[in-house]
């Protein structure tokens, strides 16, 4: 793993680097969607790396560069001022080389190697090919990287340059006389018979201004603030990759550039009024992807709405199940909250999308519900995949007060509420098609489901909610921020909602810069973990909504302020995936980052523009729950 990443993106194409935007080592590649085509792309002047005097990323897809010879001292004798962009369709590097003192010829060379490494090789999937033939030849203009997948798919990386440059089977090598060099580096990543295409810097650019300018209209008294929306929008462009349905979010940079259910559904509900185009292309992607059959290696369900979509070349020979992968119980019920979310403001998607969320919702009462007691289920993988398929997804986070792991068809307190959200939805669709019998019906499902909730998940003693039932149907009475989270739906009954909030807010769960996913002192509490005791801003920020939801004004902004406080304390003014979940001590503390976090994430991009009208509100009407 690289001490420090730098990544550059646009569309599917991401360049990963070390802290001197290098590709050299370790994970570091130039990468579409889900291969590593070029494994070195590394500059040095004679023979010896340049030495960076500033680098400044202009927008996510620029990288400008000023650079001197290696050991610079007091005095330059060569300057290089460098634009990297990754441009969508192109990855363009132009280069000025400029003498300022000392006679005779240069050298500067890009040295470059591919491997076409799927994705999962690079994290360290087992099951990976052993050995690629890659051949590498000089092509006029520049050299070309070929490989010949094991399904057939040729990939090629062509490396185009101006002026010529000789290649001597491992760099491409630029011998300067002059006093100033321009050099122009055109990579293309491309697949099948497809051909090269330029990208258009300028219009990119003009884009990302545009956004911000479009986003502006509801400026924070507070300029950091601001800085914090305004890296959120930006973040949000920059995440989102072209599909026949729109812009959609990935995941997070820069190991989860693929469609995730869960993942963008929660996204698009954060930012359905900032951004609602990016939520409707969600909605329409994830249904023109829904279940439709059987399949027990991908878990696919009629009406079943995916958990993760790859297309690397492991996954297309089948040595995956990402293909795609619908190990997850709350996509399907997200779905139909998002469109009848969506509809109020996009009349005509509950009728284009209505075969989509009635298989969405017949899942929730079948195959959702293996056990037919009411409640949406899930039950890890038996074929070695995901154990906990809810937003807690790593192995250890679902467990007993005695910590024995969670089995069975397991029950967790969000995914119902995410069910009710659904259901009230539902309702809503049926009304405004017109059919106000069945919008009673799924209204009434909708009460009985919260009758049945409270009653099975309420913990009296702490007043607040367990994490779940386990397979035995009994509570899994462990303190966990879940049951926060899950107010932002609605399910809770607003007589009880005060105490999750305070109970929430407490000495055990509440950090100073968000909730703990684990509260402080339960079995398996440590504050550098995954699930059990870091701070998931996003969590944290579905509660703050909730808050919002049932009028709890004062611990709604509290909620708020803190993950503004978070984002502000970063350098680049982003909120992370995740924090470690340490005591804030006084205003003048920082929060502690958690070393493999995503940056940036998708989830934590969304939050400060679904919060931003939290912060400097006096007074919160509650919402109809």
């Amino acid at each position: 793993m690289l001490n420090t990443r730098t990544v550059l993106k646009e569309n599917d194409l991401y360049f990963v680097g070390d802290a001197q935007y290098a590709i050299a080592e370790g994970e570091s590649g130039l990468y579409r969607r889900d291969t590593r085509f070029l494994s070195r792309y590394q500059w040095q002047l004679n023979h010896e790396t340049p030495q960076a005097l500033m680098q400044h990323e202009r927008y996510p897809f620029w990288l400008r560069e000023h650079s001197a010879n290696a050991n610079v001292g007091y005095t330059m004798k060569v300057g290089i001022a460098r634009d990297l962009t990754v441009l969508g369709s192109e990855v363009r590097d132009v280069l000025s080389v400029t003498r300022y003192i000392g006679g005779g010829p240069q050298t500067l060379s890009l040295s470059l190697a591919a491997d076409f490494a799927d994705m999962f090789e690079v994290r360290g999937w087992p099951q990976g090919i052993e050995h690629r033939q890659v051949s590498a030849e000089a092509v006029d203009g520049g050299v070309e990287f070929r490989y010949l997948a094991l399904d057939g798919l040729l990939c090629r990386a062509l490396v185009q340059v101006s002026p010529a440059a000789e290649w001597d089977g491992e760099k491409l090598i630029w011998t300067l006389n002059e006093a100033e060099t321009h050099i122009k580096v055109s990579t293309f990543l491309l697949e099948g018979d497809e051909t090269p295409t330029s990208g258009d810097a300028a219009a990119l650019a003009s884009e990302y201004d545009a956004l911000h300018v479009r986003l502006s209209s509801a400026p924070l008294s507070d300029p950091l603030d601001q800085q914090v929306v305004a890296q959120s929008v930006e973040d949000l462009r920059s995440l989102s990759f072209h599909t026949p349905q729109g812009p959609f979010p990935a995941a997070g940079l820069p190991w989860f550039v693929a469609p995730f259910g869960r993942d963008s559904l929660i996204i698009a509900l954060m930012v359905k009024d900032a951004l609602p185009e990016m939520a409707l292309s969600v909605a329409r992607y994830l249904a023109a992807k829904q279940g439709t059959k059987y399949d027990r290696a991908t878990l696919e369900e009629p009406g079943k709405i995916l958990h993760e979509e790859r297309v690397g070349e492991l996954t297309r020979l089948g040595r995956t199940p990402h293909r795609p992968y619908y190990a997850t119980a709350d996509a399907t019920p997200l779905f139909v909250w998002l469109v009848g979310e969506l509809s109020g403001q996009h009349p005509e998607l509950a009728a284009e999308l209505r075969p989509h969320w009635e298989a969405a919702l017949n899942w929730c009462l079948t195959d959702g519900d293996p056990d037919q007691d009411g409640f949406i289920e899930y039950t890890p993988d038996p074929s070695g995949g995901i154990t906990n398929a809810v937003w807690k997804d790593s192995g250890d986070s679902t467990f007993t007060e005695g910590g024995i792991d969670a089995s069975g068809h397991i029950a967790v307190v969000e995914v119902q509420g995410y069910a009710y959200a659904a259901y009230l939805a539902a309702a809503s669709l049926y009304r405004q098609l017109g059919e106000a019998g069945l919008a009673g019906e799924w209204e009434q499902r909708a009460s009985e489901l919260r009758q049945r909730f409270h009653t099975a998940f309420w913990w009296p003693e702490r007043q607040y909610y367990v994490h779940g039932l386990n397979g035995d149907k009994q509570p899994m009475k462990v303190l966990v921020s879940n049951p926060a989270h899950t107010l932002w739906t609605g399910i809770i009954p607003p007589e009880f909602a005060s105490k999750v909030a305070a109970t929430a807010l407490g000495e055990q769960l509440w950090s100073g810069w968000g909730i703990r996913t684990l509260g402080e002192g339960e079995i398996r509490y440590n504050p550098v973990s995954y699930h059990n005791g870091s701070v998931w801003p996003h969590d944290t920020a579905a509660a703050a909504l909730g808050m919002a939801r049932y009028g709890l004004s004062r611990e709604a902004q509290q909620v708020a302020r803190a993950l503004f406080d978070v984002a502000r304390a970063a350098g680049d003014k982003r909120l992370s995936e995740l924090l470690a979940g340490f005591k804030r001590e006084g205003q003048a503390d920082v929060p502690v980052p958690y070393p493999a976090a995503c940056h940036p994430q998708g989830w934590d991009a969304a939050a400060p523009l679904a919060l931003w009208h939290l912060l400097e509100v006096v007074t919160l009407e509650p919402q109809p729950v």
